[in-house]
């Protein structure tokens, strides 16, 4: 149990970085939308075009939401060649065990699932000047996050899964 809870934190550690880049998001849109003179020209897209993506870009943060869970039960009950391949991943650091290599591969693509909604506000924001759309997807974002991020309960349910097989 202990190098499961060594692989969980290094997998923390990750997923918190991951959700700094958001507040590094916030802070351009923050800088930009404060010196508009950074950002010379006019926005890329009309306002009915930007309300036209950013509701198909709603609509994909939705799917992704759901997605997010396939994913990682996908990973998680990989069976054969897959589990294979996934098991024999190298470790994230030295001392932690391969056999986590599932449950660390599913955390790490669910952070970058979760990240998928902030990234398309800001692409919103560079094409339609505006920051509240980008606030509304940071939101998103943060949401998947709290919803998402992995728990080390889970964590030790599918272990003692695997023991038992």
């Amino acid at each position: 149990m202990d190098d499961l809870r060594k692989a969980y934190r290094i997998v923390v550690i990750i997923g918190l970085a991951m959700m700094a880049s958001l507040l590094v998001y916030a802070a351009v849109v923050g800088i930009l939308d404060k010196e508009p003179a950074l950002i010379r020209s006019a926005p890329a897209l009309s306002g009915s075009q930007t309300e036209i993506l950013k509701f198909a870009l709603l609509g994909i943060s939705v799917v992704v939401f759901f997605v997010i869970r396939f994913v990682n039960d996908q990973v998680l009950n990989a069976s054969g060649e897959q589990a294979k391949k996934l098991d024999q991943r190298p470790p994230l650091a030295k001392g932690i065990a391969p056999e986590f290599g599932r449950l660390t591969t599913a955390a790490v693509i669910t952070y970058a699932l979760c990240e998928s909604p902030a990234i398309f506000g800001l692409v919103l924001f560079f094409l339609g000047r505006s920051p509240s759309d980008f606030h509304i997807f940071l939101l998103i974002s943060l949401f998947f996050f709290a919803v998402h991020f992995p728990k080390f309960s889970r964590w030790e349910e599918w272990y003692r899964k695997q023991q038992g097989r």
